[in-house]
Parts: C-alpha cells; sequence; structure tokens
C-alpha cells in the first residue's frame, strides 16, 4: 500500500459493459460539476471544486475509464453547456483526460494518500495546465504563464486536497462491490491463464 508506482503499469484496458457504464456517469457527474461552477472564475478559468472527480475515477475505474470520462465531460458536456466548444477547448480535452490518465496508471494503491496526491494533485495537474496554457497561448488567445497559473489555482487545491481523501474513504466501498480496475484486471488474467492437463 506504500509503493509510490504499482508493481507492473498496465496501459491496457478492456472495455466491457460496466466500464462503458462507469465512463458515462463519470462523464456525466465532472461535466455538470464543472458546468455548476462556470461562474467561479478567475480570469479565463473557473475554479472548479469538483476537479477531484477526474482524479478519483482514475484511480478507482482505471486510467482509460477516468481519462475518457474527463475528457467527455470536460469538453463535451461542461463546454458545449457553457457555449464554450470550439477549437480552443482541444487543449483542455487533451489535459483533463491526462489530469484523470496520469493517477490511474500510476497510483498504485487508492489508499496511499502520498501517490495519489502526488500523481493527481501535483502531476496531472501539472500536465493539464501545460496542455490548457500552452494550447491556448498557441492559439493567441492568452499569455501561457496566465493560463497555467489559473490553472493550477482552480484544480490544485481539490486535486490535492479532496482526492486523496475520498480515494482512502471510498476506496473500501468500490472494492467490495467488485469495482477496483485492478481487482478486474487481475481477475481476468486469471481466467485467461491456461488450465494444466490432467495428468
Amino acid at each position: 500500500m506504500d509503493r509510490w508506482l504499482p508493481k507492473k503499469i498496465v496501459w491496457t484496458q478492456k472495455f466491457g459493459a460496466l466500464e462503458i457504464a462507469l465512463t458515462i456517469i463519470g462523464a456525466v457527474l465532472y461535466g455538470l460539476g464543472a458546468f455548476s461552477t462556470m461562474n467561479l472564475a478567475i480570469g479565463f478559468i473557473t475554479l472548479r471544486p469538483f476537479a477531484f472527480i477526474a482524479v478519483v475515477w482514475g484511480v478507482f475505474f482505471g486510467p482509460w475509464v477516468g481519462g475518457i470520462a474527463a475528457l467527455i465531460g470536460n469538453t463535451f458536456i461542461s463546454d458545449i453547456l457553457a457555449g464554450w466548444f470550439g477549437i480552443g477547448g482541444v487543449g483542455g480535452a487533451i489535459g483533463n483526460f491526462m489530469m484523470a490518465f496520469i493517477p490511474g496508471l500510476l497510483v498504485a494503491h487508492p489508499k496511499n494518500w502520498k501517490a495519489v496526491a502526488l500523481w493527481g494533485g501535483i502531476v496531472g495537474t501539472l500536465v493539464v495546465a501545460l496542455f490548457v496554457g500552452g494550447w491556448i497561448a498557441l492559439m493567441g488567445f492568452a499569455p501561457f504563464w496566465t493560463l497555467f497559473t489559473t490553472v493550477l489555482i482552480a484544480d490544485v487545491p481539490p486535486n490535492l486536497i479532496i482526492a486523496p481523501i475520498i480515494c482512502y474513504f471510498l476506496f473500501d466501498r468500490v472494492k467490495a462491490r467488485g469495482l477496483y480496475w485492478r481487482d478486474r484486471l487481475a481477475a481476468e488474467e486469471e481466467e485467461e491463464e491456461p488450465t494444466p492437463a490432467a495428468a
């Protein structure tokens, strides 16, 4: 539980009915959470107290489920509802995907709050700030450092503080219901192992 990285980094994730359902639920929660706080703004970037949903979804349900849910929720729900959908949102789409994907990939155990804080609260949040700030600056809409800084201000508090707490206290319930992605992956691998032939 104290490992900073998993013993094996798994880049793939099988998608069945459960994974699709969790992706949809995550996208709706994340998108509506982001949209509901649109009026809380600093410059070009809204404050996002529900940003932790992306990190938690990646850690609990896997990097691809979390990443796709965050991308869809941010870009195709929140931005469309706010009337912001357009070429300027490309950086946000990729960045939000990575903000969930990185902790989902690299957090070895959800109860290791230090790992969740590192990979979700710091690394994942820095990556989304780089993508948003870099893309908006590339498009000529605003200076890089302005966007980079405001994204950090918006996303670091929920991802660094709330996400580790949620992961720690809800993990046992997620695991008990058979929803934790690493447990599901291990079970699938056991099923795929060939049965020794009878002597």
